[in-house]
């Protein structure tokens, strides 16, 4: 809340402060529960949102460190794609995996014209590897059907959802409450990616 309070006070500083507390908060969930557990699952997703931490800082001036924040994400995305193939083959389910893939490719021609062209490149591949991930975590509940796996599922597709609404903003035309639209699912996207880390089954399955 005090992030989105930041966005819309005279100065960025609330957004400086609360931003990457907000995903240390969730670092930190992550990795008390791979101490107690040592699931390979709970690693991973603690990685992923460490690389997220870089991200959120690096965009919060986005005109300055898009590409590198850009990275830090992919990071994040592939972090996320390890821990949720730690139980589960990929792709669990192959029309779920051509379903979000083809979806994030028809957004991705929409946005290609104005898209400026030292970008076209990492955005494609961003788009791949992030409805990748999402998909991955959607197939993965479908095949597990565990509450965790849940929260990782729609975690993934919240997240997505954000990064969509996000390029909408910077590359196609601006989004009125921009930083509700794309904030609000993006925490709470990465909430049920953290969470799902109390999954019971991770210890015993995932090393």
């Amino acid at each position: 809340m005090l992030t989105l309070v930041g966005y819309y006070w005279p100065s960025l500083s609330l957004v400086y402060l609360f931003k990457p507390l907000a995903t240390l908060f969730l670092v930190l969930i992550a990795l008390l529960r791979w101490i107690r557990s040592r699931s390979a699952y709970s690693l991973w997703i603690a990685i992923g949102l460490a690389f997220s931490l870089v991200g959120d800082i690096l965009l919060i001036r986005p005109n300055q460190f898009f590409l590198p924040g850009l990275l830090a994400f992919l990071l994040a995305h592939v972090a996320y794609l390890i821990a949720f193939t730690r139980d589960c083959k990929f792709p669990p389910r192959s029309l779920i995996f051509l379903a979000y893939l083809i979806a994030s490719a028809g957004f991705y021609v929409v946005l290609f014209p104005t898209l400026p062209l030292g970008l076209r490149i990492p955005v494609a591949v961003y788009a791949a590897l992030l409805s990748t991930m999402a998909s991955q975590a959607m197939g993965r509940f479908l095949l597990l059907r565990i509450e965790p796996a849940r929260w990782a599922a729609f975690g993934a597709l919240f997240f997505m959802a954000s990064d969509l609404l996000l390029a909408c903003h910077h590359f196609r035309r601006p989004l009125l409450y921009s930083a509700v639209l794309i904030l609000v699912p993006y925490y709470t996207g990465q909430c049920l990616i953290a969470w799902s880390t109390s999954s019971l089954h991770a210890a015993a399955r995932s090393r």
